[in-house]
């Protein structure tokens, strides 16, 4: 069906705050239990859900701050940073 190199790939461009805070976002509802999670009616397909861990993998390997000592306040950072253009906003904007 693919080729040798098997399935197209895309690749995603954040800026890194964002990434730090999608990662963030990812790394809550996939590893800390018994944090709020989405519910599995925000899922049409297990995949969706295999996607999310992949991405959250993914970032894991590309960041290195969160396995810096001071994470957290690099964390909370970028969250002001982002934080400033997006007040307001929901998902269905």
């Amino acid at each position: 069906m693919f080729g040798l190199g098997g399935p197209p790939k895309v690749a995603l461009k954040l800026e890194r705050d964002e990434a730090l805070v999608l990662f963030e976002l990812l790394a809550r509802w996939i590893d800390d239990a018994p944090r709020p999670t989405p519910s599995s009616e925000c899922f049409e397909s297990p995949s969706e859900i295999h996607v999310l861990r992949e991405a959250m993998e993914r970032l894991k390997a590309d960041l290195s701050e969160p396995f810096r000592a001071d994470y957290l306040d690099i964390l909370a950072a970028a969250r002001d940073r982002l934080s400033q253009d997006v007040i307001g906003e929901t998902l269905q904007d």
